[in-house]
């Protein structure tokens, strides 16, 4: 019989003080990434920056603007269409672009020196 264990990891366990604010912070910074609350703080303790993730409502947002691009569509239709894309399109970037701003921003620590 084979033994089918996992072979331990060579990994350690960090525990660390957040005031509720801060926890609330992480835990919306992560799920706006689409990882745990502790692989964000692992990326970010590293020097990684999670990349956020669009919300649902911009791919229905998309696929409902796709059915008009299919025939039979009119002309005036499709670039109102390819136009209303390019806009949430800036507007996303500019979004994201501001919540990785807010992300990077250094906070004094509540104790320490």
């Amino acid at each position: 019989m084979q033994n089918n264990k996992p072979k331990p990891r060579d990994e350690t366990h960090i525990s660390l003080r957040v005031t509720k604010k801060q926890r609330e912070k992480i835990d919306a910074a992560a799920k706006r990434c689409g990882i745990l609350p502790s692989e964000y703080i692992r990326q970010r303790a590293l020097g990684y920056a999670p990349k956020q993730m669009l919300p649902d409502a911009f791919f229905v947002c998309c696929e409902h603007l796709d059915r008009l691009l299919h025939p039979p569509y009119s002309a005036t239709v499709n670039a109102a269409a390819l136009e209303v894309i390019n806009q949430m399109n800036v507007i996303l970037q500019r979004a994201v672009k501001g919540l990785d701003r807010e992300d990077k921003k250094w906070q004094r620590p509540d104790s320490g020196p």
